[in-house]
């Protein structure tokens, strides 16, 4: 409960607030941070200070701020001083029009930059800027359009919202069918009235005991559509709780007249069997739903809380949101790093398989890093922390899939759109019904009317698209794939054509160095390896491996990546160049079999490189063709390479010493004449092939300028996750299909016959739900 604002900032305190002893007597501040400032500046000796200020300005927001900001401030997310982030569960919201409600009302609100409803999970995320917005003002917004923000916790003793909100909905079930069963006993007593004979005292008395049985039903289970309507009229965009609303309010208030004027009939039993039926199905949708919250959330490797530092000489546990960049981390054998981080000493065996899907061991030695949520198998180490939070490698590519997650294609964008056009038409449509019935035979109008507004709810059709994107998404993260563009699940569906790059896509991306031929007598064979390395030393390029293990003591300088040929760069004040023989001498070697070291125009030494194909390669390949996909490789490597390995995986259309303007140029091609292309690739020489592609795919090792362009990244050393893209892409696609399908066919076979008076109300309650209830579940199959 609000009290007073707190004596040192004037924001609003709650019972149990820290206090601060002010002339003996005690004063709640909001907290501990309050409590600290006010203590410093007492024990500075400038207590004036709240002599001399005015009111603090923030009391009058004491009364009237809407929600307790404190429970949800622990979620906050800086990621600078001008920016920050929560995720929060929003309860109350059950169509698309409640989610975009919420999203129009926050960004609509200056300083906020986004606001993301997760459509299937319920969970908003928004980002401010701090200095013009305060969480407070952003849960104040939510509330102020009739949702109710709670906190996400990961306090396995406290209950979860989404728990918490299918508790609230068993309760409202347990009522509706509590009422709906007596009342349908009072309802066989007036039916066999209607037709054997029945006192009229009788008669209304089963009517008073069934008002008195369905008001509950109405104001309590039936609470959260009248909300709803109520919500989305007053922000001018109304929802598929509308009609539903309207449908029980006047059922329900056409039966009270009806019972006091002693007319013709009631409609209780109607009334509570919409109701249960509803709220069946809403119940039902928060636990399917909640399932593949559970499922997706289990995905998420979970890193430890608490990471152990070193501090004046010591080692010390401590929270690892106080964990600092450049603090000592302690890394004993088994633990899990919460951070990434660089080694200091030694070396260790690691397992990346959280980042890479990939549980065999990795070596990392002193001067290399070692990312957050690697686990150290050998030996205790000292890791000096590079990155924390959403900074490191694995928190970055969690937040792009997460934003993607947030994100609303454009299918999904339009169907909400037609769903809410078809709200309006439903309108229309049953005052249409109302006019027409009220003259072919007046006592009637009423109940079909109400069964036009009951039948054709739009659930299904609000539902069809919105929930099938959200459930692939679980498919997608179980099967190694991190979605970064919302949209690429449509691209992807469409496709026909997917493109390889060969190195370290086909292939491992591992090269190993088979042979060293020195060709000049100026080298010898360490001297051409450690030139080499130190050219390459910084190179995220898939060939740059080959080097890695080689000891080089000296460094380079002006280092330059030529796209498509190689590094060249300074080491001992001599420029040298590493890649192909043009780059190096200006020669023309179409079969580019080794890499070429050399300064002056004259290659020096050769290095053949062995890098083999991916397990999975051939594979996948045979399976992509064999479900109708045209296959192609274009690479940047010499003909000979690519040649054999696209006789190896059977890929008849390949291309060698491709550039990078080569490459876009054949995708152009393709896509001019109508196709839908795939690009699979890493590097820096498929960043501009990734970009215009229809649609990208990118491993996790990608360079960095690859995935940021690409639309998936993929983990793991195996292939299968791009034939699973496809698979998922078209099977959403499908599954979409089939939703709208089914939602047109179910409106178009019921409002026909429910406005010719055929369908009776209970039985139009009893089709809408069960036609929601078997999209949400059609969608779900994704998740499985």
């Amino acid at each position: 409960m609000i009290t007073v604002p707190c004596y040192h900032c004037g924001q609003p305190t709650f019972d149990g607030s820290p206090t601060v002893s002010v002339d003996g007597v005690l004063k709640p501040v909001c907290c501990s941070g309050c409590k600290a400032v006010y203590e410093l500046i007492q024990d500075n000796g400038m207590g004036h200070y709240y002599q001399d200020r005015q009111q603090p300005p923030a009391e009058s927001a004491a009364d009237t701020r809407r929600v307790d900001a404190r429970p949800f401030r622990s979620g906050i997310r800086r990621a600078d001083r001008n920016h920050a982030s929560l995720e929060l569960y929003v309860e109350g919201m059950y169509c698309s029009a409640c989610s975009s409600l919420v999203e129009k009302t926050l960004t609509a609100m200056d300083g906020v930059d986004k606001a993301h409803v997760d459509p299937l999970t319920h969970r908003l995320t928004v980002e401010w800027q701090p200095a013009q917005v305060d969480v407070g003002d952003v849960l104040d917004a939510i509330t102020s359009v009739g949702y109710q923000p709670k906190p996400m916790t990961d306090d396995s003793d406290e209950v979860s919202p989404e728990r918490a909100e299918q508790r609230a909905s068993l309760k409202r079930l347990i009522v509706a069918s509590l009422g709906m069963m007596q009342v349908m006993m009072f309802a066989i007593g007036l039916y066999a009235g209607d037709a054997q004979g029945i006192d009229a005292r009788m008669e209304y008395f089963l009517r008073l005991v069934s008002l008195a049985v369905t008001t509950p039903v109405v104001a309590y289970a039936a609470r959260p559509f009248f909300v709803g309507a109520l919500r989305g009229v007053a922000s001018g965009r109304p929802g598929m709780d509308l009609p539903v609303a309207l449908a029980i309010g006047l059922a329900y208030l056409g039966s009270i007249y009806s019972t006091f004027t002693h007319g013709t009939e009631v409609w209780f039993d109607s009334v509570t069997m919409f109701v249960f039926f509803l709220t069946l199905g809403r119940h039902f949708e928060l636990r399917a739903r909640a399932r593949a919250t559970e499922k997706a959330d289990a995905l998420r490797p979970q890193l430890p809380n608490i990471a152990t530092v070193i501090r004046d000489d010591k080692q010390v546990d401590i929270r690892i949101d106080d964990v600092r960049i450049d603090d000592i981390l302690v890394l004993m054998p088994g633990d899990q790093a919460p951070v990434d981080g660089v080694l200091l000493e030694g070396s260790t065996s690691v397992d990346e398989s959280v980042l890479t899907g990939e549980s065999h061991p990795q070596t990392r030695r002193a001067g290399e890093e070692i990312s957050a949520g690697s686990i150290n198998l050998d030996t205790s180490v000292q890791v000096r922390v590079l990155r924390t939070g959403q900074g490191t490698v694995l928190g970055s590519i969690q937040q792009l899939a997460r934003s993607a997650q947030l994100e609303r294609p454009q299918m999904v964008q339009t169907a909400d759109r037609i769903a809410s056009y078809f709200i309006s038409a439903i309108l229309v449509l049953a005052t249409g019904v109302a006019i027409v019935w009220s003259q072919l035979d007046p006592s009637r109008a009423f109940v079909v009317t109400l069964t036009v507004l009951v039948v054709t709810c739009p659930c299904a059709l609000a539902l069809a698209t919105p929930t099938a994107f959200a459930a692939v998404h679980s498919w997608l993260s179980t099967a190694g794939l991190l979605l970064k563009n919302a949209d690429a699940v449509e691209a992807l569906a469409r496709a026909n054509r997917v493109v390889f790059d060969k190195t370290g896509t086909l292939t491992l991306g591992q090269p190993t160095i088979s042979e060293v031929h020195v060709i000049d007598d100026r080298l010898d064979e360490d001297s051409a390896l450690q030139i080499a390395a130190a050219l390459e030393r910084n190179s995220r390029h898939p060939l740059a491996r080959a080097f890695a293990d080689v000891e080089s003591p000296g460094n380079a300088s002006s280092v330059r990546a030529v796209p498509g040929h190689g590094v060249e760069g300074v080491v001992d004040g001599k420029q040298w160049q590493l890649g192909t023989r043009e780059l190096v001498s200006g020669e023309i070697d179409t079969e580019r079999r080794s890499v070429c070291l050399g300064r002056g125009g004259e290659c020096l030494a050769e290095f053949t490189l062995a890098d083999p194909l991916r397990i999975d390669a051939k594979r996948v390949v045979e399976s992509l063709r064999e479900r109708g996909f045209e296959i192609s490789l274009l690479s940047g490597d010499g003909e000979a390479a690519v040649r054999d390995a696209a006789a190896e995986l059977g890929i008849a259309d390949w291309q060698a010493a491709m550039t990078p303007e080569d490459k876009l140029g054949r995708i152009r091609q393709w896509q001019a004449d109508g196709e839908k292309v795939v690009m699979v690739g890493d590097g820096i020489n498929d960043a501009p092939v990734i970009g215009g592609a229809d649609a990208s795919i990118a491993p996790s090792h990608a360079a960095d300028v690859a995935q940021t362009r690409a639309d998936v990244i993929m983990l793991g050393s195996r292939l299968e996750p791009v034939a699973t893209a496809l698979k998922a892409s078209g099977a959403t696609l499908r599954i979409v299909r089939q939703n709208i399908a089914w939602a047109i066919l179910y409106n178009a076979l019921a409002l026909p016959a429910a406005a010719a008076g055929l369908v009776p109300t209970w039985l139009a309650a009893i089709g809408m739900s069960a036609s929601s209830l078997l999209v949400v579940m059609n969608s779900l199959r994704l998740s499985r």
